[in-house]
This record gives C-alpha cells, structure tokens and sequence, in this order.
C-alpha cells in the first residue's frame, strides 16, 4: 500500500513539475517566442515617432488558418504600466490577440514609450531624464497616431480599428481631439474599461498617491521611472508566483484590482515575467493630478503652465467636442474600482449625439477580467467581431 501511495504521490509531484516548467518558460521567453509556440506568425515591428521615441509594436498578420484576401488592421492598445502581452495573456481561443487574428484579421499591438518592450529613443537612453519626460498626454498626441500611420503605410489600407483597454483609450480620445484627420483613419473603437476622468476611482494605491501628493515627493527625490521591469529580480519572482499564487495575484491586484471573471491561476507565473511592463513617473503624477482636480485635462506644470500652454491652468480635453464620425463601443464592468461605472458614465454623457453605437455593462467584470478573464471571449469579444464585420 505505501509503494502505491508513493508511486501516485511521484507521479502528481512530475505532472506538476513538468507544468512549472512549460510555464516557467513561457514566462522567460519573448513575446515573439510565445505566439509562435502556438504556431501563430509573428512580427516585430519598430515604429518612430515625431518626438523620437522608437516604439515596439507586436504584429499577427493572420492566424492559424492563414491569410485571407483582405486582412483588415487592427490595433490593440494596452493599459497603464502594461504591454502587448496583455492580448496575447491567455491560450489561444481565450486571448484576443489569437481570436482577431483566426478571424482574418490583421493584429498589431502597441508598445506604448517607456514600457519594458519601448525603452528605445533616437537621442537619449531610459537612462537620461529627458527619456522620462512623458505622460498619457504624449501617448496620444505621438504614440497612437504615429502608429496608425505607420499600420496604414505597411498594409496598403485606408482605415484601422482600435481595441483599448483603460489608458489605451485615454490616448486615443487624445488623438482624436489634438490630431488633425486622425478619426479619417479610424473605422471603430472598441473601448474596454474605458477613463477620461477618475473622480471616482475606488483603488487604495491610486487614492492614497493621489491625496498624499506620493508622486510629487517621489519626483523630488529624483525619480523618473515607476515600475521598471526587474530583470535582476524575474528568476525568483517567477518561482514566488509559481509557489504562492495568490500572492502573486495579491500584488497584481494592488495596481490593476481584483479579477472577478473565471481566471487561469496556472498562468501566474507567465504574468511574472512580464508584468508590470512599467511606464514614466510623470505619467503616474499625471493620473494622480487629475484625480485630486477631478477634470480630464493636460499636465499641470503648476506656475510653468503659462509658459507651456499660454493660460495659468492646464487645457482640458473637451469630450464633448470629438469628431461625429467616430463609431464606439464601451465595455465596462460594474465591479472595477478603477474605471467605475460613475465615471464612465461621466464620459458617455459627454459624447457627441450618435458616436456610441454599443454600450455593455457586465455585472461582475472589474478592470483586469475585460483582458485576462476566460469568458471574456464570449461575453466580450464576440461582440467586437460582430461590430468589426459592421463598421470596419
């Protein structure tokens, strides 16, 4: 009896060993290796914007099935202090960069600046503080339309959508706003946890960064980068997730909050070694502004603003004034404590008569499940490939 109790107890401790070690390779390798693992293709694409930010941005020009007669573009843009993994998270079928791209179409993923994957510049290093000068004000003044642009001359076609997800949206509602013709190249937005503004966000970190003012005492002592990707670190983290779980998920969760749809907690250690993807200090300081001023608006540079903007506040960006042509789509859960159902219907009333042309509210879905939750491609995504066959 005790050999056979033994020879079971060696075989689950082997299983288990063995998935650790295909996890723990995913979670070592690029995105590039991961997407081809699956035998999807897979591009890696360097994007330069005006401002001289050299961006990474993922492509999937078709999926499994191969090329179709007209693959149209995509674009997917991530949330704060994310990356393009967030699409490719999930197991083909579940993530939405594999389910696009089966669908026949062509995918791209942007890497916003200042991310673990667009720490690229035509003059200074992430070393030079001049690289940390940014905020989301930048990403959708340079990042989005620069990208669009570049998707548009790479594939010959005259309109791209967008999926975005939390800040990925806030960049293109900048577009929109600040750059001439930018809504021509757009067919339709499918906005996922939409923000503009976050007056009633109910995430500890971001509260207390906020009321504290911990992002102006962090920039007075000299930082510039929130959240770098800690190479010297990933080995042990990774077995840290790989060990405890959920308190992998835990620290997750201070950042993003909890995930409340169904979950692959086998993936934890993957996440490890690619989350958070980081960003700029200025960006967080940013969101901590319009927190505490409870307005969509530009940085404030304080007593600078005069000479930055030629007024002593920061310019706010007027939603109500985006183009009419615009075809959107809001997805938003009714459990996300960052992007809360308060403010997003701040957002929607300010939208111009008719640009809305779907809004769903999902019961139980908090900011992160409308990315890495299992059913999201049901509830989700299958609405978005029904909209694309209709606006794009």
């Amino acid at each position: 009896m005790n050999n056979i109790i033994k020879t079971i107890l060696l075989i689950v401790v082997s299983i288990q060993l063995v998935n650790c070690l295909t996890v723990s390779q995913e979670a070592s390798s690029s995105i590039e290796e991961i997407v081809a693992s699956y035998g999807y293709p897979i591009e890696k694409h360097s994007v330069l914007t005006t401002d001289g930010y050299i961006l990474t941005v993922h492509r999937i020009p078709f999926g499994k099935n191969g090329k179709t007669s007209n693959n149209k573009p995509i674009l997917l843009q991530h949330g704060l202090c994310d990356s393009s993994f967030t699409w490719i998270f999930n197991l083909p079928g579940y993530g939405l960069g594999y389910i696009l791209a089966d669908q026949g179409y062509d995918v791209w993923m942007i890497n916003f600046r200042g991310n673990a994957y667009s720490l690229g510049h035509t003059k200074f290093t992430d070393k030079d503080s001049a690289f940390w000068d940014f905020s989301f004000d930048q990403l959708g003044l340079y990042d989005t339309p620069n990208t669009i642009d570049y998707i548009l001359r790479q594939t010959g076609a005259t309109k791209c959508a967008i999926v975005g997800h939390s800040q990925g949206n806030q960049a293109a509602w900048i577009s929109f706003l600040r750059v001439a013709g930018f809504s021509n190249k757009v067919s339709y937005v499918a906005a996922l946890a939409p923000i503009s503004t976050i007056t009633n966000m109910r995430n500890d970190f971001f509260n207390v960064m906020a009321e504290l003012h911990v992002d102006g005492a962090l920039v007075g002592l000299g930082f510039q980068r929130f959240l770098p990707k800690p190479s010297t670190l990933r080995k042990e983290f990774i077995l840290y997730c790989g060990l405890c779980k959920r308190c992998c998920a835990t620290g997750i969760e201070m950042l993003v909050g909890p995930h409340n749809g169904p979950f692959n907690d086998t993936r934890n250690p993957v996440i490890s070694g690619h989350e958070p993807a980081g960003t700029s200090l200025k960006n967080m300081q940013h969101f901590s502004q319009i927190k505490r001023n409870k307005k969509f608006q530009m940085f404030d540079y304080g007593k600078d603003n005069q000479k930055m903007y030629k007024q002593s506040s920061p310019p706010v960006y007027d939603l109500t004034k985006l183009p009419n042509n615009l075809n959107l789509a809001f997805f938003y859960g009714k459990e996300d404590v960052l992007s809360t159902t308060t403010d997003v219907q701040i957002l929607i009333n300010q939208l111009p008569k008719g640009v809305l042309k779907h809004s769903q509210l999902v019961d139980n879905y908090a900011h992160i499940d409308f990315v890495w939750s299992l059913d999201a491609n049901t509830l989700i995504y299958s609405k978005i490939i029904e909209q694309l066959k209709v606006y794009h």
